[in-house]
């Protein structure tokens, strides 16, 4: 569901994990089943330790988070196991999905709408997805522990606004996680909350912002 604001969108700020990457917990559990883990496992020791909000606040850096992710996960498996399950987890993890790509490109080829990327992460990680070529797509991307701010704060959608050079009002936030649409909306973004049908919702023909989306993206 999209929330109006009243300026026109000018601007699209897409989360990474969870919209750009299927990060779901749906795609842990396919490595730990890959890897002869428990269900959950990966999802665990990402997530239930201390280090999490330490690493998307920027207290931490990549290097710092990854470590204590494989102390946990090396007690739980042995340290062989554990780097095994991390490479895997890293491989399945790295390409983005076609349809998410070919949006991507769609939209930077349409020219409608300046691209943004804004994603809770560890300091560092914005350099990591340089490397993978995934801020290619944007005309702005970064990671929060790469500027010390977080999601939901009202601050950082302030300053991805900024950094795009477009009004808060004509910027429109598309997250998966409640907590973040809801910041975004105090902030004063447009929101969309990403679901299961995501891609197939940004696509259908709709007035407003969506209607410029979807002739964009329509297949030829």
């Amino acid at each position: 569901m999209v929330t109006r604001r009243s300026r026109a969108v000018q601007a699209v700020i897409f989360d990474y994990g969870g919209v750009i990457r299927r990060d779901s917990r749906e795609a842990y559990d396919a490595v730990d089943a890959a890897q002869g883990l428990a269900r959950g496992t990966l999802w665990e020791v990402f997530h239930d330790i201390p280090e999490y909000r330490l690493s998307r606040n920027g207290t931490i850096d990549r290097d710092t988070f990854r470590a204590a992710i494989r102390r946990v996960l090396s007690q739980r498996t042995g340290e062989a196991r554990a780097d095994s399950a991390l490479a895997a987890f890293d491989a399945h993890m790295a390409a983005l999905p076609p349809d998410m790509r070919t949006l991507l490109e769609q939209l930077r080829a349409a020219g409608r709408v300046k691209l943004g990327m804004l994603s809770n992460g560890p300091r560092g990680y914005t350099a990591r997805l340089r490397d993978q070529g995934v801020t290619a797509f944007f005309d702005d991307a970064f990671v929060t522990g790469d500027v010390g701010l977080q999601k939901p704060d009202v601050d950082v959608f302030h300053f991805a606004a900024r950094r795009l050079g477009v009004e808060r009002g004509a910027c429109l936030m598309i997250d998966d996680q409640a907590r973040n649409i809801e910041g975004a909306k105090a902030a004063g973004l447009h929101t969309h909350f990403f679901e299961a049908d995501g891609l197939a919702a940004l696509r259908a023909p709709r007035r407003g912002w969506r209607a410029g989306l979807s002739r964009a993206t329509a297949r030829r």
